[in-house]
């Protein structure tokens, strides 16, 4: 839906005239700086976001002022005019079933408040559940969750502020990265990549392997635009030694590294230092097809070294990112490391690996048996030794065998998604609960993950 700004103009507005509306501090810029008129674009798939067209000739930024009766001096960040005078600036985190006054004030040298309109938002979708967050010890910045209808944001008081309707029914994947963007996968999803979305959850290009199909369990874009992609690749072979088919499919997991073109950089194949026999016999018996690694988590080191999750074989391995030697293997049948401190003395099934800091990493134990577990490690590559930090259980009955996710803070705190129990929990560096969302209990809730602002700018990390 599209409407004209109120007050907008269909004709250039001269500063000298409008200099009466704002604080146009700095010098008369004179005639040549003018304002041509703004236009609203709500989004459809978004009710509470709306991208404003300004138009104006002459000035560096422009940025919106908006409040409702309870929302007073939101602001957006600077938007830039491009060289055809034009400025895109998006209005996000608006409530539902709002009036909103928006004003337009331009800058350069000096601002000035050269127009306002107003906004009336639309109501939720059905499919967004009603949360209540229980706890006031939380980090600040807003809640991205990825279920199976596509991925809301939550602020701290639980409240809706971003949506985008993406229907899977199975799984979705969204994530926040820091280039400022969006990406998002559903199982389903014929196209079998990522979608790239801008902050507005609109589809501006589309992210996947090389030549393989695309894993929808992770990516990970780089500050420098390169992207690190795990990808399936289908093999024949012969699993009559352990039980299975003497003509079975195995899917073997490789990952890349893909420049923001699309090209390939890097590649690593986990069939060229894995056999069959990794993975636990009792996958393998009987069996024609074979999903063996079934890579699902992805990190760089702080060493800039990549540590990957396979989660069929129970297995963490460390890769050298330039020769791809295989560093080291934590876990599952080839585990090289004694768990120390651990009463449970292994791991599997698990989601979410995360580095922590030099030598010390997290993940969710999904384990084979109740409970799951927010794990955190000490790693000794010299001694071959990890050490168990803290182990976070939810509740002895809380258990998803698939799925979940794990963040970590710069305070030392962590975020864990218990996948299908839909419980999401924040806790200490000491690995106790401070904070938890309600109100999702039994839903898929495959990745949870903090994020500090809606806006692409104040997401960004520079390289």
């Amino acid at each position: 839906m599209r409407q004209p700004a109120a007050r907008a103009a269909t004709f250039a507005f001269l500063l000298a005239v409008l200099g009466a509306c704002g604080d146009s501090t700095g010098p008369d810029p004179g005639p040549a700086w003018t304002y041509l008129g703004a236009t609203v674009a709500i989004q459809q798939h978004n009710m509470l976001a709306a991208e404003v067209i300004v138009r104006a000739v002459g000035f560096d930024s422009v940025y919106l002022r908006y409040s409702n009766d309870s929302d007073r001096n939101a602001s957006t960040p600077m938007y830039s005019f491009g060289p055809d005078s034009t400025a895109r600036p998006a209005l996000l985190g608006m409530a539902a079933n709002s009036l909103y006054d928006v004003e337009v004030i331009l800058a350069g040298p000096g601002e000035v408040a050269v127009d306002t309109f107003g906004i009336w938002t639309g109501s939720l979708p059905s499919w967004i559940p009603t949360v209540t967050p229980v706890g006031t010890d939380t980090t600040p910045g807003f809640l991205l969750i990825s279920i199976p209808d596509g991925p809301v944001i939550y602020d701290n008081s639980g409240t809706v502020v971003w949506y985008q309707y993406h229907p899977d029914g199975t799984l979705v994947n969204t994530q926040n990265h820091p280039s400022g963007i969006y990406t998002s996968f559903g199982l389903n999803d014929e196209i079998r990549s990522y979608q790239i979305l801008d902050e507005l959850g609109r589809e501006t290009a589309r992210l996947g392997c090389v030549e393989y199909e695309t894993r929808p369990h992770e990516v990970r874009v780089l500050e420098d635009g390169r992207a690190l992609l795990l990808c399936d690749d289908y093999r024949t072979e012969d699993l009559s030694p352990y039980g299975g088919s003497p003509t079975g499919e195995v899917n073997w997991t490789v990952v890349q590294l893909v420049s923001e073109a699309g090209e390939l950089e890097w590649e690593w194949h986990s069939a060229d230092h894995f056999q069959v026999g990794d993975t636990p016999q009792d996958d393998l018996n009987g069996v024609e097809a074979l999903n063996l690694t079934h890579g699902n988590a992805i990190d760089v080191d702080t060493d800039g070294n990549y540590l990957i999750s396979f989660r069929n074989l129970n297995e963490i391995t460390k890769v050298d990112a330039t020769t791809g030697d295989v560093i080291w293997r934590l876990g599952g049948r080839r585990n090289e490391f004694a768990f120390v401190g651990d009463p449970k003395g292994s791991f599997e099934r698990q989601h979410g690996l995360r580095v922590v800091g030099p030598g010390e990493i997290q993940f969710l134990d999904n384990s084979d048996l109740a409970p799951s577990r927010l794990v955190r490690f000490k790693i000794d590559e010299s001694q071959r030794t990890a050490e168990l930090m803290w182990a976070y259980s939810d509740g002895p009955d809380i258990h998803t065998l698939v799925g979940g996710s794990t963040q970590v803070f710069g305070d030392g705190g962590a975020l864990v998604s218990f996948g299908r129990e839909g419980r999401v929990v924040e806790v200490s560096p000491a690995g106790t609960r401070r904070w938890e969302l309600t109100g999702i209990d039994g839903l898929y809730v495959f990745r949870a993950e903090r994020i500090p602002s809606l806006y692409a700018v104040e997401r960004r990390e520079e390289p």
